[in-house]
């Protein structure tokens, strides 16, 4: 990754690599993060924090920098969707950020309700913020 390049879809990517399987991927992905410049892009920080479900513990070890700038903002021990967003919010996290981390929740509220019994695969969201 690019110094200066930190964009939807190379947090896409690292989310990818982030939600995997396989610990190799998260040790690419920390690698990653390791070697960007993180001071702008601290909402894409969130969403990949957020949505990879990997522990603090996790992200000390593997990243200590960039959960250094994720703990600067969050003032509470529960991280929820609606803390998050408003963290973001607060931090004037970019609209792509943004529209990403509400991606990534649709999808997950998408997955909940498909558990329940709910006919989701018919669902086609797009997330774009107006102007």
């Amino acid at each position: 990754m690019e110094k200066s390049a930190f964009n939807k879809e190379e947090t896409r990517n690292l989310l990818n690599m982030l939600q995997s399987s396989d610990e190799e991927n998260h040790i690419i992905a920390f690698e990653a993060l390791k070697n960007a410049d993180l001071s702008n892009y601290f909402g894409e920080l969130m969403v990949l924090y957020k949505f990879s479900k990997l522990g603090a513990d996790t992200w000390t070890t593997n990243c200590k920098k960039a959960y250094s700038l994720i703990q600067e903002h969050i003032t509470t021990k529960t991280l929820t969707s609606a803390n998050c967003l408003g963290i973001m919010t607060n931090a004037r996290s970019t609209k792509e950020s943004i529209e990403l981390f509400m991606e990534y929740f649709v999808r997950d509220m998408t997955g909940f309700l498909g558990q329940m019994g709910y006919p989701t695969e018919k669902f086609e969201i797009e997330i774009k913020l107006k102007d």
